[in-house]
């Protein structure tokens, strides 16, 4: 029995987003939000589970919002562990309105067509207590993707998507791509990555994981093959790169690493 787990964003989804700088109030384009992350220790990326639209809706603030739906919100990646009540602590006395997330989200609307939204999210410095980006992200598969599943489905293989994307967004993906939607793992970091893939390796013999970016890494060291995508284009550290078993420019060629490592038949 075989499993093959893929990121979602920058993997099988070209990702694009609209980041709002809430020092300048300048709305920027094609940003890697990760990348601005692995800057600063102290800073982390807040996912929200709802969907942008109605998240837009709410009158108040944000450390308001945040109080009082802890359930619709988690860290999707930092590179130092942070609790939601560390968050809530951080930003207290933050005025910050919910509002402010309307930029973001309109202006990924005007600037792409998108075929998939994948929610809002807040990159905050925990030391110095403020939001530095609100930011709302989507994207397009990539071309070959939607066939590059519907070949593995013909095959005894398994497929699994694990992605820091909120429940909402992903839940639509794996529908378009035929995945079992017990398969699909939301708002999931770095650790939760791999224990995913820890798991998975219990109960197969072989485990695939496909990821792109640094909260891939510790999944792609722990799979027994780890393909590093770098269709997205973005900057890659070099510890990143040496620990995948395959590195691909193009998400089709997935497709024969399955057929030559795995031989499913």
């Amino acid at each position: 029995m075989k499993a093959i787990v893929f990121d979602n964003a920058g993997t099988i989804l070209k990702r694009v987003t609209a980041l709002k700088d809430m020092s300048t109030n300048n709305i920027i384009f094609e940003t890697n939000t990760i990348g601005i992350v692995n800057e600063n220790d102290e800073s982390l990326i807040l996912v929200f589970q709802t969907p942008t639209k109605k998240l837009i809706q709410h009158d108040t603030t944000i450390i308001n919002y945040l109080k009082t739906h802890k359930e619709s919100f988690e860290i999707a990646y930092s590179r130092k562990p942070f609790s939601k009540e560390d968050v809530i602590k951080a930003l207290e006395n933050d005025t910050t309105l919910m509002s402010e997330i309307k930029d973001s989200a309109y202006g990924l609307v005007k600037e792409y067509d998108i075929e998939i939204c994948s929610g809002s999210a807040l990159i905050i410095d925990i030391k110095k207590r403020k939001i530095n980006y609100s930011y709302t992200a989507g994207g397009f598969f990539f071309e070959g993707t939607k066939e590059l599943f519907q070949k593995i489905n013909e095959m005894p293989i398994t497929i699994y998507i694990a992605s820091g994307d909120n429940k909402h967004s992903l839940d639509n993906i794996a529908s378009i791509l035929n995945v079992a939607s017990e398969n699909v793992y939301d708002t999931c970091n770095l650790n939760c990555k791999k224990r995913i893939v820890q798991k998975l390796q219990e109960d197969y013999d072989e485990v695939i994981m496909v990821g792109n970016q640094t909260n891939d890494y510790l999944a792609i060291k722990q799979a027994n093959i780890g393909i590093l995508s770098t269709q997205q284009g973005e900057q890659l550290p070099e510890k990143l790169l040496n620990c995948a078993d395959y590195l691909v420019d193009d998400i089709k060629k997935v497709l024969k690493i399955v057929e030559d490592e795995v031989k499913p038949y």
